[in-house]
């Protein structure tokens, strides 16, 4: 059934930054072809400029509409409207044109924007099966496109909240990584990239792979690294991604004098992702709210600890036993039950894969990377968890494959309607 299928993925971001929502389409997608699915692209492009990251696909088609990446529109005022009509731009001609070649399609998956999905189903009625998936489960989305999708996806704790709320009959299509790419460090790749980005082989080197935006909360790892580099001068922090929070995060670094220990790689291409991961010896993560986090299985996978905020689903990733906070962008202290002190510095939870500490709580971080860094036996045996449940339970095939079951169920739908 899977030869005859055809299935059009719209991500409006996919051809200008690399987020979760865009590696799992493009993921995934890579897979559903090798099992013989006919995958189509639907992406933006800016209205004028070059498109930063285009897909090179002979099935990839580009809408080209508003994009102001240099706008803080979650730091001011009012500013998410300016994100609401950015997008909504994008959705009107992205409608137009799928109802245009509606024909091409059986399966038209969605990442978020449910406002395009109501402009399928109300305004053009196309005859395609709408799948849509969800990447957290506070989408705006006042036009009810989530209600009308025919099938919802999602992962991590966004599963328990969307079925608490409008889609009780939500999938869960578990977000995966690419194990034979990102894999742990043979020794001559990781020395190679220091020398050429001018890090000492020796140094304390640590990778956050993360947008620019603020529940990423760069600046409280800007203060951590401020702490750690007290006590070892060689740290390095190397920051992955882009966002219109750069230049804060600069200030920040220069006010606690860490500047120079700061290295910002812009948008890596995947592709050379995995030699980042491969040259750092700790993955951190100092966000308020994540609802699943590629990075942390991209880091697992490559063989690196762990050190994380208690944000959402990350903590339970790598192995926690509590349950996962599921507040969006939760700021101040953490509930007083979720560790074992209160005290700064001492809000941490040792778990198979690493250290997990408070959000709000820089010397916390920061005490944690300095232990994994100075125990060897522990640093071997967190990375080697995570290495072992990252292949076990996270690879591509198994989720495009429970994808593809989903397809043929929706498809199914319509043949007997």
């Amino acid at each position: 059934m899977s030869g005859s299928l055809r299935v059009l993925f719209v991500n409006r971001m996919a051809s200008l930054v690399r987020g979760g929502g865009e590696t799992f389409d493009l993921e995934i997608s890579a897979n559903l072809e090798k099992k013989g699915v006919e995958v189509h692209y639907l992406t933006g492009a800016p209205l004028i400029a070059h498109t930063p990251m285009p897909l090179h696909h002979a099935r990839a088609h580009e809408i080209r509409s508003p994009y102001l990446p240099w706008f803080p529109w979650d730091r001011m005022k009012g500013g998410w409207r300016v994100r609401v009509w950015e997008f909504a731009q994008f959705e009107n001609r992205a409608a137009a044109w799928i109802n245009r070649h509606q024909d091409r399609f059986d399966i038209v998956q969605i990442c978020e924007l449910p406002r395009l999905v109501t402009l399928l189903k109300t305004r053009y009625a196309i005859r395609p099966k709408i799948v849509m998936r969800l990447t957290a489960p506070n989408a705006y989305d006042p036009t009810g496109g989530t209600r009308r999708a025919d099938a919802v996806i999602a992962s991590g704790t966004s599963i328990a909240i969307i079925r608490r709320g409008e889609r009780p009959d939500v999938h869960n299509i578990p977000n995966a990584v690419a194990t034979d790419c990102f894999r742990p460090d043979d020794g001559a790749g990781r020395s190679a990239w220091r020398q050429r980005h001018g890090i000492p082989a020796d140094a304390l080197v640590l990778v956050y792979v993360a947008r620019l935006q603020g529940f990423k909360n760069h600046a409280l790892l800007v203060e951590a690294l401020a702490r750690i580099a007290a006590e070892e001068p060689s740290v390095r922090l190397v920051l992955a991604g882009s966002g219109p929070l750069r230049g804060d995060v600069e200030r920040k670094a220069h006010a606690a004098g860490g500047a120079d220990r700061l290295l910002f790689l812009g948008e890596v291409p995947f592709t050379e992702l995995p030699d980042v991961y491969r040259a750092a010896d700790l993955k951190v993560i100092a966000s308020e709210y994540e609802s699943f986090c590629f990075a942390a299985i991209e880091g697992m996978a490559s063989g690196l600890p762990v050190v994380t905020t208690d944000c959402g689903w990350v903590p339970t990733l790598i192995g926690d036993t509590l349950a996962p906070i599921e507040q969006q962008s939760v700021r101040g202290p953490d509930p007083s039950d979720r560790f074992a002190s209160m005290n700064p510095g001492a809000q941490q939870r040792d778990v198979p894969g690493g250290i997990v500490t408070g959000r709000s709580d820089p010397a916390s971080l920061a005490r944690a990377v300095l232990r994994l860094w100075r125990d060897e036996t522990l640093r071997r045996r967190t990375a080697g968890w995570n290495r072992e449940k990252a292949v076990r339970e996270h690879g591509w095939d198994s989720s495009a494959g429970k994808l593809l079951d989903l397809y043929s169920e929706v498809r199914n739908r319509r043949s007997e309607a």
